[in-house]
């Protein structure tokens, strides 16, 4: 990827529709947290770490992105991996195999945060899992066409 490319200035409007597609995200984050505390404080711990290492995961991704630091939506709209990145990988340049090893990662880490907390959400209420799943649909049709097509890092994603 040509990291002297011109790339896309986020403007309020984008930033103020970036936050209303995170709202299904913390009432999915929030809500799974309460059912999961239920069951166990070690389950949702565990839960919060898997979310953190996502994160740290992420990082390894930003690394070269050059909305690093700044305003990002960042994987999926719900990550913190560009400021993250600013600060574990500082002086760190781009490098293809750690991108493609932080990506894998973060995917696995991503699908087993998401499936996770099933068992006991379906334990709950099994229509809890109806609403697990529309939030999360909800998050990604939001999300997705107002965010992704505009960000100038979208082909490395």
């Amino acid at each position: 990827m040509d990291m002297e490319q011109e790339y896309y200035k986020w403007t309020k409007k984008d930033q103020w529709l970036y936050f209303i597609s995170l709202i299904p995200f913390v009432i999915l984050f929030a809500g799974t947290l309460y059912v999961l505390r239920d069951y166990s404080i070690l389950i949702s711990i565990l839960w919060i770490f898997l979310y953190l290492l996502v994160n740290i995961f992420q990082a390894g991704c930003c690394i070269g992105c050059p909305y690093r630091g700044k305003y990002c939506p960042a994987f999926c709209g719900v990550y913190l991996g560009n400021l993250l990145s600013g600060i574990l990988y500082k002086n760190r340049q781009f490098d293809s195999k750690f991108y493609e090893k932080n990506a894998a990662g973060g995917e696995i880490t991503l699908i087993v945060f998401l499936i996770l907390p099933l068992y006991w959400i379906f334990l709950s209420h099994w229509y809890y899992m109806l609403i697990y799943l529309t939030l999360i649909i909800t998050h990604i049709v939001l999300f997705m066409p107002i965010q992704c097509s505009k960000c100038s890092y979208n082909k490395t994603c």
